[in-house]
């Protein structure tokens, strides 16, 4: 053991000796060196992350909104149309699946108006705010901060089905883990560690049904008729920096339990670009202060289109 010791430091001393040589003899080849070293120990770790397994989502997991998750275990999983999951046992989509069609802002030729289903009228739009409350609720429960300009965003969510007209803010992992709720109940929290609206890969959306702030007050939230969503309606991203609506089609509603073995495909890696809300949804637990259930809607993008002249 000792012999082993001492050899491993002889050779850690041979080792930064020729780094010393070779900094001032060859600086080109040094900086070379030094900067390849930097990068295994950045990308390997990354490496791991996104190779390593992960278990099936619990209701913790879900928290108030959810948790995304891969079966490793075979292949990744990706969501297909209408949210069916369908497992590659490569790092990438099967190429017998098709390649992922997704409309580019440079090729926006349409407006609004051409691309909805019907008319929107921005008086039925009821449900949500532009976040100006600030935080409202205890961080408890699944609720992590969420307002103030550090987790502000260009992006506006209008589902007209469910009557929502909300700013769309930042959230990041609770202590234990899980996809955090907002602090302030009128708008949407989008998990920063998901893909961004509009482009390929899912984006976790979540909202609260309901909510008691800290003063005790209860009243309704951002997405109290989210039920009232059905597929085949259209779910609206406004990008404000870029001037451009994302228009998605429903392609999938359910009521779920978090500690479902269906629950990890809505939360799942996507080819496509689609957005997929969660709210609370069933019965409600008194001693955990936590829904039984999640409404989940899953929306694939279709157009995007410029404002109305």
């Amino acid at each position: 053991m000792g012999r082993a010791l001492t050899d491993l430091l002889g050779w850690c001393y041979d080792l930064l000796w020729t780094f010393s040589e070779l900094r001032y003899s060859r600086p080109r080849l040094f900086a070379g060196v030094i900067a390849g070293l930097a990068g295994v120990v950045v990308v390997l770790p990354i490496l791991a992350t996104n190779l390593g397994g992960s278990d099936p989502p619990s209701a913790s997991d879900w928290s108030q909104t959810g948790r995304p998750a891969t079966d490793d275990s075979q292949g990744r999983q990706y969501v297909a149309y209408g949210g069916l999951a369908a497992s590659s046992t490569e790092a990438e989509p099967a190429a017998d699946s098709g390649p992922a069609v997704l409309p580019q802002p440079q090729r926006v030729v349409r407006t609004l108006s051409e691309v909805l289903n019907e008319d929107l009228d921005p008086n039925r739009l009821i449900y949500g705010s532009d976040g100006s409350e600030g935080s409202m609720l205890p961080l408890d429960n699944g609720v992590v901060p969420s307002s103030g300009p550090r987790f502000d965003t260009s992006w506006e969510l209008i589902l007209p089905s469910a009557r929502i007209r909300a700013a769309v803010v930042q959230v990041g992992l609770t202590h234990d883990g899980a996809m955090g709720s907002p602090d302030n109940p009128f708008v949407v929290g989008w998990f920063n560690r998901s893909a961004i609206p509009g482009e390929p890969g899912n984006a976790l959306l979540g909202g609260h049904r309901d909510y008691q702030d800290r003063d005790g007050h209860i009243d309704v939230g951002v997405c109290w008729e989210l039920d009232e969503t059905r597929v085949g309606d259209q779910l609206i991203m406004f990008n404000q920096t870029r001037n451009h609506y994302f228009v998605y089609d429903i392609v999938d509603k359910v009521t779920i339990r978090p500690d479902s073995e269906d629950a990890v495909k809505y939360l799942s890696q996507t080819r496509e670009s689609v957005v997929t809300l969660i709210t609370c949804s069933g019965d409600f637990d008194e001693e955990t202060h936590s829904y039984a259930e999640r409404i989940v809607v899953v929306a694939l993008l279709a157009a995007v289109a410029s404002p109305d002249a």
